[in-house]
This record gives structure tokens, sequence and C-alpha cells, in this order.
């Protein structure tokens, strides 16, 4: 079988892959359950070597990563209906003068975007935004577009949001490396969207009915905060530190264990304790463990400790879905000389490697919509150029979380969430959250490439 050929059908699999989903609708399991099949087919693994191929694909990788998912997805659901998100973005806002506000929101869109989804973030804080873009006369065109933003880079970059995570988890990076280093990417890239988003000078008042209740005018409730927002008066009072520990802890165990393997002595039971908490899946349930108290005396209910398990591993079931068929693809991929065939393509184009996976997250973000599914999916396509490409796992993971951030547009649920609660039109959309979310991922893949350069990763 040819090389021309081969890599044919690689290229063929990724347009009917994109088409599919972005064209035609079709569920983006069932899309990559096809496209696996069909090109384990074309490539002469025959029926039954397929679907051993896509069995073991799919089962190696779940056993890696199936319980990271449902950890992470359940923290969040806890961390969203504690009111714990709520109380970061209150003291975020408190923290900064009435100028700074496009900061604040910023700083907490950061420290929520790590284990909630950028969308939940936006739907749970818009009416605190919308008070404060009332009080303030500061544009919804610059506060809703940040309130965003800093999640949604978090989302793309650092575990444990359920694409890094997968992504970290399919081509073998330590969550200490994922974390430190994503957030080394990310950060820069929040700086740059928050400042350009910054500078709008279009004027986009809030939704009437997020401020009916401020009706009384700027004086009315606790000037400058939005303390008065009717999500906030539903949620639960909770501390600052209960609610920032479960995010941190998890974090902390990760990266103290990673640091620590290294200079401890090997099998004592200090080294021992260290790994076993700081082994990923143990530190997020320990999360969610250390999030029951932000539930005072509900903790003990059905509802805190069965029911809202299970609306985690609602959020859990597609993520978990794709990865393990993203697996199946990698697995595919990887046996069937595709891997080669691509590498030895680039090397003849005079490319440099790490633009690869980079544009292939971008291409997947930008068409079909979804920045989770970008960083995933070339992931697990990318996984097995590794070697032929000689970048380490670390370079890959970063420039798939970098590209996937590019670019939101009207295909994106996002998208249409910020852009409408925030009472913006569609152009305005793509002049703030498209350029924006471009910036950071461009921004994000610049550092990368410094990294890159100095031998760093």
């Amino acid at each position: 079988m040819s090389d021309l050929y081969t890599l044919g059908a690689f290229v063929a699999a990724i347009v009917v892959l994109v088409l599919l989903i972005a064209r035609f609708k079709v569920h983006p399991v069932a899309t990559l359950f096809i496209v696996v099949v069909s090109l384990g087919l074309l490539l002469g693994m025959g029926g039954e070597g397929t679907v051993e191929l896509v069995t073991a694909g799919f089962g190696n990788t779940l056993a890696n990563v199936g319980l990271l998912i449902i950890f992470g997805c359940v923290l969040g659901k806890m961390l969203e209906l504690s009111g714990a998100a709520l109380k970061i973005t209150e003291t975020a806002l408190k923290m900064f003068a009435e100028k700074r506000v496009p900061w604040a929101i910023a700083l907490a869109s950061v420290v929520l975007g790590i284990p909630l989804i950028a969308d939940t973030a936006v739907v749970m804080l818009i009416p605190i935004v919308s008070a404060l873009a009332y009080r303030t006369g500061i544009s919804m065109m610059k506060l809703g577009p940040i309130l965003y933003l800093g999640a949604y880079v978090m989302t793309s970059v650092v575990p444990p949001g359920p694409g890094p995570l997968a992504s970290a988890s399919l081509l073998d990076v330590s969550m200490g490396e994922a974390i430190l280093y994503g957030l080394a990417v990310g950060l820069p890239g929040v700086l740059a969207a928050t400042l350009y988003l910054s500078r709008t000078r279009t004027h986009v008042p809030p939704k009437p009915e997020f401020v009916e209740h401020l009706a009384g005018g700027p004086g009315t409730g606790s000037a400058g905060t939005g303390t008065d927002a009717p999500a906030q008066e539903e949620a639960p009072r909770v501390g600052l530190f209960g609610s920032l520990l479960p995010i941190v802890a998890p974090i902390l165990l990760i990266v103290t264990a990673a640091l620590a393997a290294p200079v401890l002595p090997e099998g004592s039971p200090l080294a021992s304790a260290v790994l076993f908490v700081g082994e990923p899946t143990i530190a997020l349930f320990l999360a969610c463990l250390l999030a029951l108290p932000l539930f005072r005396g509900r903790w003990r209910d059905k509802e805190t400790l069965n029911d809202l398990f299970e609306s985690g591993l609602r959020i859990a079931a597609m993520p978990i879905a794709l990865t393990g068929v993203g697996g199946a693809l990698a697995t595919i991929i990887r046996e069937t000389g595709v891997a080669e065939s691509v590498a030895g393509s680039i090397e003849n184009a005079g490319l440099s490697p790490i633009i690869i996976p980079f544009l292939v997250a971008a291409a997947v973000c930008t068409i079909t919509g979804s920045n989770i599914l970008g960083v995933m999916t070339s992931a697990a396509i990318m996984q097995p150029l590794i070697p032929e490409l000689d970048l380490s796992p670390l370079a890959v993971y970063l420039a798939c979380a970098t590209g996937a951030q590019i670019m939101k547009h009207a295909n994106s649920s996002g998208f249409w969430v910020t852009t409408t609660l925030s009472n913006m039109t569609v152009g305005q959309g793509i002049r703030s959250i498209g350029v924006a979310s471009a910036l950071s991922g461009v921004t994000g893949f610049a550092v990368l490439y410094a990294l890159l350069t100095f031998g760093l990763v």
C-alpha cells in the first residue's frame, strides 16, 4: 500500500469527520466511530482486525481517563450548585476598583474556568455582570465576552477541564506538567484577549430582564459588586477559603507529586503517600469530598450525595465517549502506517512540526464550534505521530490546547449563550468573542513556540 494512498485515506477521513459533524450535524461520537472503522477497512486491517483495534483503543483509553473525567465533571457541578462559583466572583469584584471591573471579571473567570465549562460560567454569572454594567456604564460588549473568554481559555488548556484532561491522558502527559505549562500558555492568552476587549468602544447595555430589580438607580443595593443579583440571593452563603479549596487542593496535590517524585526516596512511606494523593484520580475525588462542606447541613441529603453525582455523570458521558473513540482513532493511525506517511509529507513541505497539531486543532474547533472536541480530536490524531515528528508529548498537548481556542463564531453554543445573554448582535459577537478567542490562541501558541525554541518543552 503506497504512502500516497495511505495519506489520501487519512486526509479524506479527516474531511469526512468535519463534514459529518459541521454540515450534517451527526453526533461526534457516531461520526468518530464511522471514521475510525472506515479508516481501518480502507487501510487493509480487515473487518476482524479493525474491530479488535477499535475495541482495544477504546478500552485502554477509558481505563486511563474515565474516572478522571467523571470526578472532574462532578466537582464542577458541586462548585456551581453550592454557591462557591458566585463567592469567588463576588470576592474578585471587591478586590478591584470600579474602573478595573473587566480585570476582576477576567480573574474570576480564569479561576472558575478550571473546574467549570465556560458556557456554565456565563449562564451562572451573567446577572452579576449585567448589574455591574448597569451601575458602571461599562459596555456588555466588554464584560460579557471577558466573562466567557477567561473560562474558555482555561477549559481549553488546564485539567481537570474535560478537553485538556482527556488530551493529556491520550498523549501521556503528566497532569502536573499539563497544569503548570497549561497555565503558562493560557494566562498570556487571557491577558491578550482581555486587553483587546477592554478597548472596545461600542456601548451595549445589559438585557433589561437582568437589571429590572435595579430600577431604583445606581445607588440600589451594594454598589459596584452586583451582590443583589437574583441568582446570588438563591445561592447558599459560603466562605472564600472553602470555595477555593476544592479547586486549589487537587492542583497542589498533583503538582507536588510531580515535583517530589524524583527527589523523595523511592518506596519510602512519605513518597508512597505523596504519590497516592497526588495521583490525578485520587486528587480529584478528594476535591469532591472537600466540596461537600460547602453544602453545610445539606451535604448528607440524597440531593447532594446521589442526585448531584448523577448530574455530573450526565455531563461526563459525552467527553468520556469522545475520548474512548478518539483513543480508537489513535490506535488505528498508529497501526496502519499513517503516522510515517504524514510525517514524511510534513518534512517534504518544510513545515515546522509544531504547526501541525496547532492547525489541526484550530480547524476542528473553527469548523465544529467546539474547543473540547478540537483539543480531544487533534490529540487523538497527533498521538501516533509524536515519534515521527520528533516533538515531546507536552509540546503537542500545548499546541492542541492553544489551537483549539480558534475561533468561536456562530456555530458554537458558547458564542450564542454569551452573545444572547450579553445583548449583542451576531456582528458584535464576532468582533468581540471571535477575534478575542483567535487572539488568545495565537498568543498562547507564540508562548509555546518560545518555550520550544529555548528547549523548555
